[in-house]
């Protein structure tokens, strides 16, 4: 009976109970070495009646073994694997040994596999997934598991975790995950663990000296003299709490016969749970293993049944190691390395851990053991066998060189400690130049993508300075991107240079970079029209080379070639079919940014829902990539968004995070497009006076311009808009003047609307609004922008409105309330609509604030669109099925129809081409 668990015992059940409704749900329960976690993690399996329970635990021995406690967890699950899609299958049937194939696709195909294989099995039966001592788990296993546990949503999976609590620096895989501390035990559920064991007047001092930990506290009471029990002897004053805990538990050792101590030592050692390497090691030195475990077993020290070895608690574990010194302990991994002959991945771990000073033969041995594991996309693992070959070399060069491909690794994990460290080891002594290359192209993109943008030039610049060959380009492509980011033309104009001074142009993906690079500096310098040769030679290239036309890589690169040729429309022809390839080769590291750039286009194009599902898409993959630039832009993207559908709470904090984020990467201070976004959505709340001070700032800090700088005073029609509810007349006039003067003449029809709606406003006769908003509509319709286009509408229909003309104001707010509503946007549709009421029209019914799709939601609806099945959803955007269903279950009722080919028709204009 679980005593004093009252409260960790009711979550557990909660998360269970969340698990039957078909909401999947996750637990990480956090505390110190003894405080009870597999304890509870035995409650949570008896509590789970009906469910079907997936065990994994870590140990010290497997943390550099990749995907060990994921083939722990889902080998149960293998006859299910038939039901996971095709690349994710692939994949991870290749990591988890199931396959002799390689994976195709990149570390989060494994993780999009384990999701869809849980999903897949939770449809039969409800599943817990149970996993101990997460702090000791593969970090390939940890992030599969983390991210299934994030990406089930609507399934009947619960996880329970158990770990140690997080300290010190580094990325936590689960902070987003609902975490429970678990403490100590307090002094009355202490009196009753120890009812009759111990004088109840001893409590309070076993409390404070153990922390109430109940391990601690069973430790305590056996060392203690039948005298100290009672409380007659006074208690001594080291007690076996703490490191001493581990020491207390070594005293049974000190009792064991040397055969049996060095049986428990190669068991702990050994990264196999099966019991035949040990009892193999044995035999070899001459002692009998059955008598070896027997006695160790009859002391209770180990469990050996069914062919197998284990330790009834992990400190166990953690003592005979302490108790063995380090020349024992290589002794045993050279044993267990020659019991392993058949086995040569495991074989050469072993001797990797009895190695004493160089060998460059079995150094060559742990980097083709880093290979298999790259193949597995067992990077986290390739990136420390890399590390301990490089320890073994002799030569200095060869060493750099492993550890640079370790870095590689490090970075392709997503372990941003290991790349730094890794990195300055290479950096730090005599590296040959391709190795110091690889390292500095690795912190560049470490720095661009998760930490400080402005720190990544310097990086990669270095790496273009010592590369050479493909590396060499790649760094210039990376540093043009950041060059970009950071507001940087000449760096963009530099590395074009540098990129075309290099090419080889017979090379077709050279010469596509040079041209591409090209176009990029000419249009971030503002020479547009010098621009569209070169983008369109590098999108046709993109286009018609076989290699290009699919590969992942090249994916932004396609994307922002239209925008430089001026021609975003091009895009429409291969986005869909670049995306979908993407996805299906599991891709994720080249999505965030891909989206960020497609969400930035559709709201270009004010295809607003495209803009919403894309942004909303970014968010999630790149927090899961732990990316930080691409998520800021995103969430700005978002915070628009929503701020557009009248859900402003969620607008302020996707702006919030946008800022955080900005500043973390180092791109605060040319953020214009935070201060655009913040007015905007201060204007869709009606907080005028926030829309006149962000505005006003603008204009005082560049001329109130666009982010890309070529219209002064673009601010204007918003903070003249603002003037004009705040009452500042004589402000709006003077404003609506300067603009006009600056732009009255100009050939951009958009641009000319805002004029024309300036004037309409503030007209002092309706004859004049009225030949005003006429031009204005005029102009929009030969211009680009719906939204500018139906939000003068609304303006043109409130001022009829207000001046008694209801039979014309019905009008263009009836079309501005349609316009809004074609482009999702219900937070103006409701503002247009009321304003119809206002008139005496009773208005169409609207999606209220229970009605508005989420951007999930608004991502399954137009995949509906493009004829997609639940299940293919579910694959292309890494949900399961019964998300997809549930997503598409909550558009059908919030839209009020009653099919998919309903929901299809309602999308269809900004689903795109069906595919073929």
């Amino acid at each position: 009976m679980l005593v004093g668990r009252g409260s960790e015992v009711a979550a557990i059940a909660a998360t269970l109970d969340a698990a039957r409704r078909g909401h999947s749900a996750t637990l990480v329960l956090e505390g110190e070495p003894g405080v009870g976690k597999t304890t509870l993690l035995a409650a949570a399996a008896d509590l789970a009646t009906g469910f079907r329970c997936l065990r994994g635990a870590g140990v010290p021995a497997e943390l550099a073994v990749g995907h060990a406690v994921l083939l722990q967890l889902l080998s149960p699950l293998r006859p299910d694997l038939p039901r996971v899609p095709g690349r994710q299958q692939a994949a991870l049937a290749a990591a988890l040994g199931w396959s002799d194939a390689t994976s195709p696709g990149d570390r989060f195909l494994v993780s999009a596999g384990t999701m869809s294989l849980l999903g897949a099995a939770a449809e039969r039966e409800p599943l817990l997934v149970l996993v101990d001592d997460l702090h000791w788990v593969d970090q390939e296993s940890v992030g599969a598991v983390a991210f299934a546990a994030r990406r089930l949503q609507h399934d009947r999976v619960a996880v329970v975790l158990t770990r140690r609590p997080q300290s010190g620096p580094g990325t936590d895989d689960l902070a987003d995950l609902t975490r429970r501390p678990v403490p100590g035990l307090d002094a009355a559920a202490v009196g009753r663990l120890l009812a009759g064991r111990v004088a109840d007047s001893l409590v309070p001092a076993l409390v404070e000296a153990t922390g109430g930990n109940p391990l601690a506290l069973e430790e305590v009471v056996r060392s203690l003299t039948p005298e100290e029990r009672r409380g007659s002897a006074p208690l001594p004053a080291a007690l076996p709490v703490g490191e001493r805990l581990t020491e207390g538990f070594g005293r049974p050792l000190q009792r064991l016969s040397a055969g049996a101590r060095r049986a428990l030592l190669l068991a702990a050692l050994s990264s196999d749970p099966g019991a035949g390497p040990v009892v193999a090691a044995l035999r070899a030195e001459g002692v009998d293993p059955d008598d070896a475990l027997a006695e160790a077993e009859e002391l209770g020290v180990v469990t050996v049944r069914a062919g197998t070895v284990a330790f009834p608690h992990p400190l166990l574990r953690a003592a005979v190691l302490r108790s063995s010194s380090p020349a024992e302990r290589r002794a045993g991994h050279a044993a267990l390395a020659d019991a392993l002959a058949g086995d040569p991945d495991r074989r050469t771990r072993h001797r990797s851990q009895a190695a004493v000073g160089s060998d460059d033969d079995l150094a060559a041995d742990l980097e083709e053991l880093a290979a298999r594991e790259r193949a597995r996309r067992g990077l986290a693992a390739a990136a420390e066998l890399q590390e301990g070959a490089a320890r073994l070399y002799r030569s200095a060069e060869r060493a750099a060189t492993a550890r640079a491909l370790g870095v590689e690794d490090a970075l392709l994990s997503g372990d941003a400690r290991r790349v730094r460290a890794l990195a300055g080891d290479v950096l730090g002594g005599t590296a040959p130049a391709p190795a110091r290359a690889r390292a500095l192209f690795c912190l560049g993109v470490l720095e661009h993508h998760a930490g400080s943008v402005p720190a990544a030039p310097a990086l990669l610049r270095e790496a273009v300075a010592a590369g050479e060959g493909a590396l060499r380009l790649q760094a210039l492509q990376e540093l043009a991107v950041v060059g970009y980011r950071l507001g940087s033309p000449a760096t963009v104009a530099d590395v074009a240079a540098e990129t075309r001074a290099l090419a080889d142009p017979a090379d077709a993906v050279q010469a596509m970079l040079a041209d591409y690079t090209e176009a990029s500096a000419l249009a971030f310098g503002g020479r547009w029209a010098e621009a569209r040769a070169p983008a369109l030679r590098a999108l046709d290239r993109l286009e018609s080379d076989p290699v290009m036309r699919e590969d992942p890589r090249f994916l932004h690169l396609a994307l922002l070639a239209p925008g430089w040729a001026g021609e975003l429309h091009l895009a429409r022809g291969f986005v869909d079919r670049r995306l979908a390839a993407a996805r299906a080769a599991g891709a994720l590291g080249v999505l965030p940014l891909a989206l960020s750039l497609v969400a930035a286009g559709a709201l270009a194009m004010a295809e607003h829902r495209v803009a919403y599902a894309a942004a909303g898409e970014v968010v999630e993959l790149g927090t899961e990539l732990g990316y930080v630039a691409d998520v800021a832009t995103a969430q700005e993207l978002l915070a628009f968004e929503e701020a557009a559908r009248g859900r402003h709470e969620q607008a302020a904090a996707a702006l919030s995070a946008a800022r955080h984020l900005a500043a973390r990467a180092g791109v605060a201070d040319g953020a214009v497009q935070i201060h655009l976004v913040d007015a905007f959505t201060a204007l869709c709340r009606g907080d005028l006076a926030r829309v006149a001070a962000v505005l006003e700032q603008r204009i005082v800090a560049d001329g109130g311009r666009l982010p890309r700088g070529e219209y002064e005073l673009a601010v204007a029609p918003d903070l003249v808009e603002a003037y004009l509810g705040l009452g500042r007349r004589a402000d709006a006039v003077a404003l609506a003047g300067r603009h006009a003067a600056l732009h009255r003449g100009t050939a951009d029809p958009d641009v000319r609307a805002h004029v024309e709606r300036l004037a309409g406003l503030l007209a002092d006769d309706e004859a004049g609004s009225d030949a005003a908003f006429a031009r204005a509509h005029e102009a929009h319709g030969a211009g680009a922008d719906p939204f500018g286009a139906a939000r003068t509408r609304l303006l043109h229909g409130s001022r009829l409105r207000r001046a008694g003309r209801r039979v014309d104001a019905r009008r263009q707010l009836q079309l501005a309330a349609d316009a809004f509503d074609a482009m999702g946007l219900d937070g103006w549709t409701a503002r247009a609509a009321a304003e119809l009421a206002a008139t005496g029209q009773r208005a169409r019914r609207r999606p209220g604030p229970s009605d508005q799709l989420t951007s999930q939601e608004t991502r399954v609806a137009l995949l509906v669109a493009r004829g997609m099945s639940n299940r293919e959803i579910a694959t292309a955007l890494f949900l399961s099925p019964r998300t997809v269903e549930h997503h598409l279950t909550a558009v059908l009722r919030k839209r009020g129809v009653r099919s998919r080919s309903a929901v299809a028709a309602a999308f269809a204009a900004d689903a795109g081409p069906q595919p073929h």
